[in-house]
């Protein structure tokens, strides 16, 4: 098996890979985890993390990269993400 396939992007703008999966995927199942685990409940927090994890994976697959992107921007409040940009309600009327 060759370990630097899997280190190595074949493209440019591929995402970060941890092992087989991509970064945010990996830290959703591993937040999970750890929460589970803190409560004392390891294996509902493993079970959810794994549902939790590919739910994001078809997430993104089903919208592209910048699905969630876009849903934060249009659908949250700007100052609580970007300090100099206006509320969503005027975003609507600027396109």
């Amino acid at each position: 098996m060759d370990i630097a396939r899997y280190m190595i992007p074949r493209h440019l703008d591929d995402p970060p890979m941890v092992f087989m999966w991509e970064a945010d995927e990996a830290g959703t199942f591993i937040f999970l985890m750890l929460f589970g685990a803190l409560f004392q409940q390891f294996i509902p927090g493993i079970v959810l993390g794994f549902f939790a994890s590919r739910s994001l994976a078809r997430i993104k697959q089903a919208g592209g990269r910048g699905l969630i992107l876009r849903f934060l921007y249009w659908y949250t409040r700007s100052d609580l993400w970007i300090k100099s940009r206006a509320p969503s309600f005027i975003r609507e009327f600027a396109g």
